[in-house]
């Protein structure tokens, strides 16, 4: 990747205007005259931290301070004299994700969502929802402490809220790992709750007691369709204390 220097100014005057406003028509004519492209980079690091690079520069999280490494949420954007890659490398050197941006597009886009182990970039593709209701995607692709086959775990849905009545679903999850929740969640439910549970014995958690096998999915919203990842997870110490969920679809949209 090379920045021409006599366009330098332009750059610095575009990543200021273009990263706070929508480019105006004269600001867009700059781009194909010296086909420079921006690049927005949006994610989170849940776990451990990343390294990224556009062409072969590495990109700093601080210009004016030490470390290469990003950690938690990101959000930043890049400047390219042209066609460029950007890779995403993990704290052992190994590339994780690697994007070709071929330069025809005057701003373009680079999401993904790291959990310390793999990497998404995109949403997975899920089937239509009813009008009016909720869908939910829920992904629990490794189960590394427990051990436990995705055949013998079963997911229970909840709706509840004081003076309403309580919907209790099960679902089962597909050989893939994931189970599609299609559901109509009036607006007075103020969140969906979802427990993790054996499949031949529903009132029963996968997990031993004392372990966590429940998360939420906060204010849901009708018509809309969301991914949620699940893993096992461990604390400071290595201990293992249950599962956590994250809603992936906010960072990948």
């Amino acid at each position: 990747m090379k920045i021409l220097p006599s366009i330098s100014r332009q750059i610095a005057v575009l990543a200021v205007s273009c990263s706070f406003f929508a480019c105006t028509k004269s600001q867009e004519e700059l781009y194909p005259k010296n086909n420079i492209i921006e690049i927005n980079i949006k994610g989170y690091i849940a776990k451990d931290s990343l390294q990224f690079k556009l062409g072969e520069t590495v990109v700093k999280p601080n210009l004016t301070e030490p470390g290469s490494y990003f950690q938690g949420n990101v959000d930043l954007v890049q400047l390219s004299n042209g066609a460029t890659k950007f890779s995403i490398l993990n704290g052992k050197g190994e590339q994780l994700l690697e994007k070709n941006i071929d330069g025809a597009n005057v701003t373009n886009k680079v999401t993904f969502y790291y959990n310390g182990v793999s990497i998404v970039d995109k949403l997975p593709e899920m089937p239509a929802v009813t009008p009016g209701n909720v869908g939910v995607l829920v992904s629990f692709p490794e189960r590394t402490f427990s051990k436990v086959p995705i055949s013998d775990i079963a997911l229970e849905v909840t709706l509840q809220r004081r003076g309403k009545p309580t919907i209790t679903k099960l679902y089962a999850f597909n050989e893939d790992a994931t189970a599609f929740i299609d559901l109509e969640v009036a607006s007075y439910y103020p969140y969906i709750s979802f427990k993790l549970v054996k499949a031949d014995n529903p009132k029963e958690r996968y997990l031993p007691n004392g372990l966590t096998a429940n998360f939420t999915l906060n204010a849901p919203q009708a018509d809309k369709k969301y991914a949620m990842q699940v893993q096992e997870a461990v604390d400071g110490f290595g201990n293992f204390y249950g599962v956590e969920a994250v809603e992936i679809s906010q960072y990948l949209e």
